[in-house]
Formats: structure tokens, sequence, C-alpha cells
């Protein structure tokens, strides 16, 4: 864990609920941002009084300063355990994965808010999966658990069964994958995920086109589906690999501007001021 690599996220909407936080809720206590002002007979703490309205009042009476609290949020994040999620080329998939979620959950952490967890593949693998709460810890679970993750399977298509168990307030969901779906499978699960504020992380490895060969022979190999092609590589094919890979990523923004979201791209390492750098862009 980089020292101080904290990922500062930013929400444009009120959570809701009287956990205290760093957010700007919507309910009613203790906060910086002022909600009204109301009776003293309503709001008993004439710790609040506000004395230029009390004294403007013809009828006399008493007013006092109603805050809305600063409340804190869940932030979770479900992670694609399919069997391309195993690719390693210059970076391993897998840790980059590993290394954004427990920076997430530390960030979490520090800002008072709750965090949990789930990875799927075909199905909810319920040993890796940690329900959203405020755990200081919980990046150190991230940690020794994705550790022994091993993806497999054709599919992601758990992570649809997995929206259902989210909390029914809105929460800020990171899904951290490498999209290799089709487009319609991603439309499912970014519609049942719309009530909640989502950041689409695709993860990529620049090795996937810089260390495909001009020319000669090479093997290419379906993660998911494990099956291997040995093709004559030239530099048109090179370069029809690299537009798929262009449009793939179109696609996936189109899909995701439908529903209001904006991808965040992990182009190899991962690097918390970049994301911290999204959210600064996506607040502006």
């Amino acid at each position: 864990m980089t020292k101080n690599a904290l990922i500062h996220y930013r929400v444009l909407w009120k959570p809701t609920g009287n956990q205290p936080g760093a957010k700007r809720g919507s309910s009613a206590g203790i906060g910086d941002q002022l909600r009204a002002l109301v009776l003293l007979r309503d709001h008993p703490d004439p710790r609040r009084t506000d004395l230029r309205a009390s004294m403007r009042d013809p009828f006399e009476q008493i007013w006092v300063r109603d805050f809305n609290l600063n409340a804190s949020l869940k932030v979770i994040v479900l992670a694609d355990a399919s069997a391309s999620m195993r690719y390693q080329g210059t970076v391993n998939r897998l840790a980059v994965t590993e290394d954004i979620t427990s920076q997430l959950a530390l960030s979490a952490y520090r800002s008072g808010d709750a965090f949990g967890f789930y990875a799927a593949n075909s199905e909810m693998i319920n040993k890796f999966t940690l329900p959203p709460r405020i755990n200081r810890s919980a990046w150190l679970w991230v940690k020794q658990h994705l550790s022994t993750l091993e993806p497999s399977g054709n599919n992601a298509d758990g992570l649809l069964k997995v929206s259902s168990l989210l909390p029914k307030q809105r929460c800020l969901v990171f899904v951290i994958s490498d999209f290799r779906w089709a487009k319609d499978k991603t439309a499912k699960l970014f519609k049942a995920l719309n009530h909640h504020d989502v950041v689409p992380i695709v993860l990529q490895d620049p090795s996937e086109i810089d260390q495909i060969p001009n020319r000669g022979i090479a093997t290419l190999q379906d993660m998911e589906t494990g099956r291997t092609q040995f093709v004559w590589m030239r530099p048109a094919l090179k370069k029809h690999i690299a537009k798929a890979r262009i449009e793939h990523i179109k696609t996936l923004q189109d899909t995701s501007r439908i529903y209001g979201y904006k991808p965040f791209l992990v182009k190899g390492k991962f690097k918390p001021e970049s994301l911290t750098q999204y959210f600064m862009e996506r607040s502006a």
C-alpha cells in the first residue's frame, strides 16, 4: 500500500441516513450547510439561535438555525472474476483489481464511509463477499482474499444477480472489469444499477496491442474459452485488432452515456491520483 495514496471521490448527490460522515447529507443534524431557519419551539436548541432573524421578527419569536447532517455513504466494488481477468501482460489484471479495491477500501474508511465488495463470474462468489459497513481493516481483507482469487468462467453474469443484493439507498458503485462482454449484457447490468452512482473502471493492458508482432506466426488465445488459434500476423491484421479495441471502448462509452455514467480507463498500472482527477473533472 502506497503511503497516503488515498482516492478523493466526490458525489453530486446527498446521501441519506443518519450515520455521521464527511459528505453533505439530506437529513437534519450537525453539519456545516444551513438547511433552514426554524422556530425554537420546533427545534429546541438555543445554541443555534439566529440573533438577526429573532430581532427582526415582529412577533418577537426566537429563531434557530437548522443544518444538514454531514452523512456517510456506502462505497461498493463489483469485481469481474471471469477467466479474462487472469490475463497477464505488462501488468497482472487481477493484481490491478486488488490495488484499486484496497485503495478504495482505505479511502472509504478515512472518509468515514462504509465499504463493501462483491466478486462474480457466472455466479456470485460468496467467499469473496464483504457486506458494506465501516471497517478499518477492509483494505487488509481485500489484499488477503483477492490474492487467492482464481478467475474462471466465460462470463460475469453473476454481477447482475449481485445488483439485487445492494442497499436500497443510493451508493457509489465501482464496476471493475475488462468489459469483454456483449453490448446487451453491459446494458442490462448498467440498467440494474441505474439507481446508484456507477463508475465503470475499464482495465486495459498495453501489451495487448504493443507486443503483437507486425509479421510472423502468433498464437492468439481467448482467455474465457481457453481456445487458441495460430495466425499469420501482418500489418493489416494488427491494424484490424487495434481498431476493434478502439471500437470496443467507444461502444462501452456510448452504452455508459445512456445511463449517465463515464468510464474510467486504467491502462497498465493504477494511479490513485488519476481516479481523484476523474472525480474532480466529473464534478466540474
